[in-house]
Formats: C-alpha cells, structure tokens, sequence
C-alpha cells in the first residue's frame, strides 16, 4: 500500500469534510418519546444479534482543530475489524485492522504502526480521538458492551433517537429501514465529545445473520418465514394494524406459538385457525440468536396489537337494533 503524509492527508480531506460535515449537520434530530416503547427491547436485540456485517459510506471527523472526511468500507467478523477510509480526492487511503487484543494502522508516513490500544494509537498518529471500539456497538445503535453508564431515548418507532455512554453523545438522525433479510439500521449518525466530532453516512449495509451450527436457512426455514411476516406489519404502530383488520371484519386477536399458542395481553390459548391469528414463523423450537431477536418482536407486537383490540372492543359503540325487527 503506498504511504502519505498526514498532513498531506488532512488537507486533501478538509474540503470534503466541510461539506460531509454541513450536510449532515443540516439533518433533524428525530424527536424522542417520554417512555420507552414496548417493541424498543426487541429491536435492540435483533440488531445486537448481528455480528458479522459490513458497511460502506462517507464519514467526517473533527477534534475542533482538524479534520478530514472520506469514503469507509467496514468489514466486522464478530470481534474483528477491517476499516477502510480513502480520500475523495488523492484517492489515498489508509487501513485500520484489529480485534480486542490490539490493532495495527497502514498507510500513513513512516509505516505501518500497532499497538493494543487502538484509541490511542490513532491519537497519536493522526490527532483524532475515535472511540474505534465502541462504534462497533454503536454504529449498530445498541449500547457498547455491558451497557454501562448508558442511556438510549427512542423515538415512537422504537428506534434510538440518542444514545449517550463513555463520554460521547450518538445521535441517530436516519435509518435504513427493515427489509426481509436485516432489520432497520442507521443511515446518519453523529457521534460527539467535547471537540470531537464522528459523523457517519451509511450508503449501504450488508448483513449476515448468524446461524447455529453453519447451516445455511432457506427461504422456507422459521427464521426466515418469520422476518418475512414481521416485514409486513407496521412494527411501529400496531394499533394501525388492528384497525384495518377490523374494518375488514376480522376481530381475531393475533397469536404467537412457542410450546403452546397464545395472544399476548389476553393470555387466551388457542391454535391456528381456533380464534387466533397466528404470526408465522413463531415455534416451540428456537434457531439462534436472530430467530429468538425476531420471536421476541413478534411478542412485543402481539401484545400491542391485542391490547389495542381489546380496548377498541371495550369502548366501541354497539349498532342500534333495528325497530323493524
């Protein structure tokens, strides 16, 4: 890999970085609800179940004093990084690789340089604090580590809106949404702590869900009829759901099966087709981390879903009899 200057490096990237760093900045923050949702939980553990992902973007740092911005691509294999940033312009880059156990820098003046300590090793040789470790959690949008000292805001959606540990402030300005085969991740994030500043546009996601035992799922396994079926119900707002369903005529509580079959927030048993509507792809049987994420969104929906329906039933109006009868 040739090598450059950091200073050659800086001012090729301040430009683009003005501009990166403007347009996110012009970005609204998402408003935050007082409580946090019920499918919040849910969400969090589908998106932490991910560990093997990539990404590509732009991103922009800033310690106040300096800056540079460029093209990443972010490779993760469970622990390990591999992180690629090039320069719009030079078309330079460098490479940051590691994993717990420390990391090693390529592409700068004077060779490559490791050292356990990531953080501060790109300190030193670039003059930016990037919290390199944690952003592997909070790119994701879930809190890094055990989550100590955190505190996540959600917006109604039950996606984080803010997110603040370790001294660094995480704003999630836009996410990509759900599709069958990942959930919703971010777009926009902007990480800050006193003058630094990371900003980060994701272009792209590209997610492998973990699977026990290295068996490939097929498209008609549980895992993947499931996430299927959770594609299309509003996650967001499932009293929306239970109001079209009812207006079309359809007053079954919607159910969820482990060992036996259930409508959560009614607790009333039952089996398919037997007064319940049943999520598919929900089971006695769990396979993996991803599917027991989605199981338990599907859950956090039922309940929502049937205590809607259940309130509606309660304050509905019944129809007048007719006189003629």
């Amino acid at each position: 890999m040739r090598t450059m200057s950091m200073k050659t490096m800086q001012r090729a990237l301040a430009l683009a970085a003005m501009v990166l760093l403007a347009a996110c900045v012009s970005q609204p923050v998402r408003q935050a609800t007082l409580e946090v949702p019920t499918q919040a939980t849910g969400l969090d553990r589908q998106r932490g179940a991910i560990v093997d992902w990539q990404l590509s973007g732009r991103v922009a740092v800033s310690n106040g004093a300096q800056g540079g911005s460029g093209r990443i691509d972010w490779q993760q294999q469970g622990g390990r990084y591999d992180i690629s940033l090039s320069a719009p312009v030079t078309r330079k880059s460098w490479r940051l690789t590691g994993d717990a156990s420390g990391a090693r820098l390529d592409g700068i003046d004077g060779g490559p340089r490791e050292a356990a300590d990531v953080e501060g090793m790109l300190s030193a040789a670039t003059g930016w604090d990037i919290p390199v470790r944690a952003l592997v959690a909070w790119v994701r949008g879930i809190e890094a580590g055990e989550g100590a000292g955190a505190r996540t805001t959600y917006a109604s959606d039950g996606l984080p809106v803010s997110l603040e540990q370790s001294g660094w402030t995480i704003e999630y300005r836009d996410w990509h949404p759900a599709t069958a085969d990942r959930p919703a991740l971010p777009r926009r994030i902007d990480a800050s702590s006193g003058n630094g500043r990371v900003r980060l546009v994701v272009d792209q996601w590209d997610v492998a869900a973990p699977v026990p035992g290295g068996e490939a799922i097929d498209d008609d396994s549980p895992v993947a009829q499931l996430a299927s079926t959770l594609a299309g119900l509003n996650l967001a707002d499932p009293a929306a759901d239970m109001r079209a369903m009812v207006a079309s005529g359809d007053e079954r509580p919607v159910g969820v099966c482990g060992f036996a079959c259930l409508a959560p927030g009614t607790d009333t048993p039952g089996a398919r087709g037997d007064g319940l509507r049943i999520i598919d792809g929900t089971g006695d049987v769990v396979r993996g981390d991803s599917h027991l994420a989605l199981k338990r969104q599907a859950h956090a929906y039922a309940r929502a879903y049937n205590l809607a329906l259940r309130e509606w039933q309660r304050t509905r109006v019944p129809a007048a009899p007719d006189a003629r009868q």
